[in-house]
This record gives C-alpha cells, sequence and structure tokens, in this order.
C-alpha cells in the first residue's frame, strides 16, 4: 500500500502550478490525447568508481501515455534491461539484468507544431534478476524515483531515463522509439 501512495504522492508533485494553470486553456492539437510506443536502446550500469566493473546492453520498452493539455501528460511503461555482465581485472563481478514498471508526469514544452520538448519525473518498480555486485548481491526489488527528458514528434520520440542509484549502481537508459496518437 505504501508504494501506491508513493506513487500517487509523486504524480501530485509532478503537476506543479505552472502546469495546471496553462493545461486549463489548452487542449492537445486535433484532440488526439492517447499514445501508444514502443522503444528500444541502451541501458547503463555503473557505479562511483570507475575501475569497478561495468555493465551495459539492450533494453526495450512498451510505453502508453495520455496528454491532458498541450503542457501536461502522464505516461506508463513497462521496460526490461536484458542481463548483462563484466568481471574487472581482480576477478570481481558485475551482472545486472532488470524488469521496470513505471508511472511518470510529462511537463512539456512544443516547440513548433509537431515537435516538443519535455521533462518527466515519476516512480518505477523495478524487479532486479540476481543482481551481483562486487561487494555482494542486491535486493530483488526497488522502487526509486524516476526522472529524465527528451524530446518528441508527431510519431516518434528520443529520450533519456534514470532509475537513480540502486546501493552503489547507477541505472540510466537512453531510448528512442515509435507511437500511434488516437
Amino acid at each position: 500500500m505504501n508504494n501506491i501512495r508513493f506513487l500517487v504522492s509523486t504524480l501530485l508533485l509532478v503537476c506543479c502550478p505552472y502546469a495546471f494553470v496553462h493545461a486549463e486553456g489548452s487542449e492537445p492539437d486535433a484532440k488526439k490525447r492517447f499514445t501508444v510506443g514502443a522503444a528500444v536502446g541502451y541501458h547503463d550500469v555503473d557505479t562511483d568508481d570507475s575501475s569497478d566493473p561495468h555493465v551495459n546492453g539492450y533494453t526495450y520498452a512498451l510505453l502508453v501515455g495520455y496528454d491532458w493539455s498541450k503542457y501536461l501528460a502522464v505516461d506508463a511503461e513497462v521496460s526490461r534491461m536484458n542481463r548483462g555482465s563484466d568481471t574487472d581485472v581482480f576477478g570481481r563481478r558485475l551482472s545486472f539484468g532488470a524488469d521496470a514498471v513505471g508511472v511518470s508526469g510529462r511537463i512539456q514544452w512544443p516547440l513548433d507544431d509537431s515537435f516538443i520538448a519535455y521533462f518527466r519525473l515519476g516512480a518505477a518498480a523495478l524487479e532486479l534478476d540476481n543482481a551481483e555486485l562486487p561487494e555482494g548481491m542486491l535486493d530483488e526489488s526497488w522502487v526509486r524515483p524516476m526522472y529524465g527528458g527528451g524530446v518528441r514528434g508527431d510519431y516518434w520520440f528520443a529520450e533519456f531515463v534514470s532509475y537513480g542509484k540502486l546501493d552503489d549502481l547507477y541505472l540510466d537508459q537512453v531510448r528512442a522509439g515509435l507511437m500511434m496518437r488516437f
């Protein structure tokens, strides 16, 4: 139950007063408010110490969204980060793979009729695949803040998403995809 409260409170904090003021008088173009999309990209798992093992790999995601106005939107996503592993010169091993389910709000700025820039803030639940750190194992489940930004066209998007820090690991994604509006 605390996870649901955390997700709801995060979304409410994202909906800042500025966006509410502008949302009332703005409608999305052509009344196509729902979006469905798919993305592929690259994930990166790193630590503060550059001599530690480093893991990266492919990621893919499915997203659905609702544009509340030209300035405010809500997205939900399911993302898979393929498992990767690395061993440093001392034989310490880093192995990582995960699934993420996230909900986020988007504050967006139209740059022209078919091109917007946006900032995303929300929360994600991560389920790790027996992640190994050089210092030991990680917990299997996490609820983390999720933030990022990107650009969107009429039928495409490109974005950066970060899930913050899991113990000593930083988890980031860069992805691009296609979307349809309904």
